[in-house]
């Protein structure tokens, strides 16, 4: 902790310039990630200085810096030529203050309760569990930079998936490696335990499910949490990965077989597969059904907006970055969403059956949205679109014109025409031509 309100804001001072830079690095990465489909060239190209051709064009030094040297090279950087777009110094300030508020929400100062208003505290965060008399600095500042490469990565696949609506594998894969490894060795980094429960409630149901009563786990949290936290910090990520991607994919199948369309992208699946990785499977829970309350939310502003403005409205949207905000707030409020979320995930085995009826009541959802559109008389189903490619007109051009004297008198051309075709023997052939 750092008790001296001076040296605390200090701290926060040399985070939000440290986050200028890294905002800066991270532009270069959004623009030059999506140019490979591989992990090592992606990074390769971040990584690697590129040097335009012929002499430099004169240069300041104040170009180096992050934002005023930004702002003052948009259009085209003098050192590797890429284009710097007029975002660019926005997006730095963005990243230094999400650098600050990371460090608020995790290490909060002496006069906001010190760790008692960690936003990451519940009842059943790591210290009660493993039940510390205190935590240490190297903890802390571990747990802040653990999550603050998780929302840095965050932070590069929303404006990628803003720009081409993809979100790359050189983004969410380096990041997966960091959660399952950093929920492994960094003991205590889970914002919920794997599993607990309500045994007085399980207690009760088992009156009225028997077969309850066979379930293994007795107490709030299984035994073995409590005497092998390595394999429970595996666990976590290896289960969020799996739910977090699962949800998604789950969402995407149905959707597909009922609206007969890509209802999430695969990018989405892998983004919230790596999102669970580093904080479980109920937070990336919240999140998933958060995201939709604020694409709403956002759906309706910019509609209303163009209403207003009167220009084209487009319906379609990017969905990663809903989800990227939504694990944010889930990140930054954990402890005010817990009073709200952990009776939720308190009835034991019979998650299990919730969830599948969830699924079950998304895919009658969806065939009722069908059923209202055929009423009104909606198309239900896009038509496919037929896209007539350059392959196709010359492919269509040469049937056509394979001899053009067909159904004509014969007349002198320009052999050219033939011998680029490699007809040119032909035509002789067929006209008497020498």
């Amino acid at each position: 902790m750092i008790p001296d309100p001076t040296v605390y804001v200090a701290v926060c001072l040399g985070l939000f310039l440290l986050g200028l830079f890294a905002g800066r690095f991270l532009n270069r990465a959004i623009l030059r990630i999506p140019r490979h489909f591989e992990v090592v060239p992606a990074w390769n190209a971040v990584l690697t200085s590129e040097k335009i051709a012929g002499e430099y064009p004169k240069t300041r030094w104040y170009y180096c810096l992050p934002v005023v040297g930004t702002a003052a090279i948009i259009g085209r950087s003098p050192y590797s030529g890429r284009r710097i777009l007029a975002r660019e110094p926005w997006l730095e300030l963005l990243n230094g203050a999400l650098f600050v508020m990371a460090f608020v929400c995790t290490i909060p100062p002496e006069s906001w309760g010190a760790l008692q208003a960690d936003c990451l505290r519940t009842p059943l965060w790591a210290g009660e569990i493993y039940r510390w008399n205190t935590v240490s600095n190297l903890f802390l500042w571990s747990r802040y930079f653990y999550f603050l490469f998780l929302i840095e990565a965050l932070f590069v696949a929303t404006f990628i998936d803003f720009d081409l609506w993809i979100i790359p594998d050189g983004v969410t894969f380096p990041a997966m490696v960091v959660g399952f490894v950093g929920q492994t060795l960094g003991v205590g980094f889970f914002l919920a335990p794997l599993w607990f429960q309500d045994p007085n409630l399980l207690q009760a149901l088992s009156q009225i499910m028997p077969a309850l009563e066979w379930w293994p786990v007795q107490g709030i949290v299984p035994d073995w949490i409590y005497s092998h936290p390595i394999l429970h910090g595996l666990s976590v990520a290896v289960v969020g990965f799996l739910v977090g991607g699962g949800i998604v994919w789950a969402v995407r199948i149905i959707g597909g077989l009922i609206l007969r369309r890509e209802a999430m992208g695969f990018g989405d699946v892998i983004l919230m597969a790596m999102v669970g990785s580093f904080v479980g499977w109920q937070p990336v829970v919240v999140a998933f059904f958060l995201a939709p309350v604020i694409a709403l939310v956002v759906f309706v502003g910019m509609l209303v907006v163009n209403l207003f403005s009167r220009r084209e409205f487009t319906w379609a949207m990017p969905y990663g970055p809903y989800l990227s905000l939504a694990t944010i707030i889930v990140l930054f409020c954990w402890k005010y969403f817990w009073p709200a979320i952990d009776r939720i995930f308190m009835p034991g085995p019979l998650l299990l059956v919730f969830a599948f009826a969830m699924l079950v009541m998304l895919a009658l959802s969806l065939f009722l949205i069908q059923g209202l559109k055929w009423l009104v008389g909606i198309e239900l189903w896009p038509e496919e679109e037929l896209i007539w490619r350059s392959a196709d007109q010359l492919h269509h051009y040469s049937g056509e014109t394979v001899d053009p004297n067909h159904g004509s008198w014969k007349r002198s051309c320009w052999p050219g025409t033939e011998s680029g075709r490699g007809q040119l023997n032909e035509h002789r052939w067929r006209n008497g031509c020498q």
